[in-house]
């Protein structure tokens, strides 16, 4: 009996603590354009800064491997893929400061799975560069290898679950530039965790430069542009890469 209220307590105490979160955050988020940013459009998730890499996109290391990683375009020309966010707790069309949401690409998935993002754990032995960032869990470790993790983002999440609960906060980093942080907030969904943490969403580059979405310290402003309004790209198609380096660094 004990047990039980004990459980109700923690959760009434998440509750709670997440709406008062909520009702503290009422800033609405803005695309690049000043337009206010709606569920379910499709957006272009650009960085802040030229001249630091293009638009979001999805990748695989390798043709099969699945499920897709959330990647960074090379050339800040490419917007990527289009992503879509949908508020979790509260039901409105405007998205909002801190408020948790589910990030989803509007791209077929090859994958035929969930394009709903996640936070995955990636390990791979440390000096093995065939390893880091591919399908893992179709290797074995060898005896004796150091392993290395790192929080990488890829589709295959679902609706308000920890791994695939994300906000998006105002960023003053450039002061009279209107950008934002991507964070992933695990206790605002379907956790009975205390943890009230939330981690800066950025890019970890491998040691040939490709960039990876992931779990950073780093900032990494972004701005959203509505992918239906802009017509410098037609088509998004999922690259493969087929031989990811040695993960090297975060920005």
């Amino acid at each position: 009996m004990k047990l039980i209220i004990s459980f109700i307590f923690v959760n009434l105490f998440i509750f709670i603590t997440t709406l008062s979160l909520l009702s503290a955050a009422s800033s609405i988020i803005y695309d690049s354009t000043g337009n206010k940013l709606l569920r379910g459009i499709p957006y272009y998730i650009l960085p802040l800064l030229r001249g630091s890499g293009g638009g979001l996109t999805l990748s695989q290391n390798t043709k099969d491997a699945c499920p897709l990683n959330v990647t960074q375009e090379s050339f800040e020309v490419n917007n990527g893929a289009p992503f879509t966010f949908n508020p979790i707790i509260l039901d409105e069309e405007i998205i909002r400061g801190a408020y948790p949401v589910s990030i989803e690409a509007d791209v077929v998935n090859p994958c035929h799975g969930s394009n709903i993002w996640k936070v995955t754990t990636a390990t791979a032995a440390k000096d093995d560069e065939d390893d880091l960032l591919t399908n893992i869990k179709h290797k074995k470790k060898k005896d004796g290898d150091k392993v290395v993790s790192v929080q990488i983002v890829t589709t295959g999440g679902e609706f308000n679950k920890p791994e695939s609960c994300f906000q998006v906060v105002e960023d003053d980093v450039m002061p009279g530039l209107q950008s934002y942080q991507i964070q992933h907030c695990p206790f605002k969904c379907g956790t009975t965790s205390t943890d009230l943490t939330c981690y800066n969403v950025g890019v970890v580059r491998d040691s040939d430069g490709k960039g990876y979405l992931g779990r950073t310290d780093a900032i990494f402003p972004v701005v959203f542009t509505n992918s239906l309004r802009s017509s410098s790209q037609l088509m998004v198609k999922v690259s493969t890469s087929s031989q990811p380096g040695k993960l090297m660094r975060s920005e």
